[in-house]
């Protein structure tokens, strides 16, 4: 790619110096790393600052992850009109309120610890959940922000620098070569220190939290009746 590729009159390179920050948002929301990746790539070639990209995926995800938990904590009403959504609260309720003590008084204790390990992860789907669910659960919105903030630091900076080194590394044999192997070698080390020393620990914790949590909102729907008839 040149940037002298035409668009509407403009070439690649003007439309998105342009546009580029205004459209990413909604890139963002919608194809998540995908689109911070090849924000990141194109801020290589010039077309975007890399800093922006990365302040306005890291504002509009912690945005994003702030207005699911409002809607958690302030919007049951909207949440009990729809079917699915009417099971998911009810479900919470129940298993709040019930004897013992269930997975949803986990999430209530390390609720940042487990929003920051998701957020983390390629689990951009369960993250929503999970802010929705800290909201119905009451958590405070600064525990939720802190975990929002730190996740999503990381994940931004991740894709963003991954993307603006690709971009270099297509143009520069030398540098690609080199950056591959840094990369191939990071991947290997973090790899080798998560099995040994964090799968096992994080597996124990938050498995069965996320299976659960991916279930209550997948079963919520056919088995509303199943809980509110008891």
């Amino acid at each position: 790619m040149t940037g002298e590729e035409f668009w509407l009159g403009q070439s690649v390179f003007e439309w998105l110096s342009a546009y580029g920050y205004y459209v990413l948002p909604i890139l963002i929301i919608f194809l998540g790393p995908v689109a911070g990746f090849t924000a990141g790539f194109f801020a290589s070639l010039g077309a975007l600052n890399p800093f922006i990209v990365f302040l306005v995926w890291f504002f509009t995800t912690t945005t994003t992850d702030a207005l699911l938990f409002s809607l958690g904590k302030f919007g049951r009403g909207l949440l009990n009109r729809f079917k699915r959504s009417r099971g998911v609260v009810e479900k919470i309720d129940m298993l709040e309120h019930g004897p013992g003590v269930s997975w949803v008084n986990f999430i209530k204790e390390h609720y940042i610890k487990l929003f920051f390990f998701v957020k983390i992860s390629p689990t951009v789907t369960i993250s929503d959940m999970l802010a929705v669910v800290g909201g119905l659960l009451d958590v405070e919105f600064k525990r939720h922000y802190i975990a929002s903030i730190m996740g999503q630091m990381i994940w931004s900076g991740v894709f963003v620098s991954m993307g603006y080194y690709f971009g270099g590394a297509i143009q520069d044999t030398s540098f690609l070569i080199n950056t591959t192997g840094i990369i191939l070698g990071s991947i290997f080390i973090i790899t080798v220190i998560y099995i040994k020393f964090l799968h096992k620990h994080i597996s124990q914790k938050f498995d069965d939290v996320l299976i659960r949590l991916k279930d209550l909102f997948i079963n919520s729907g056919s088995g509303e009746n199943n809980y509110t008839k008891k």
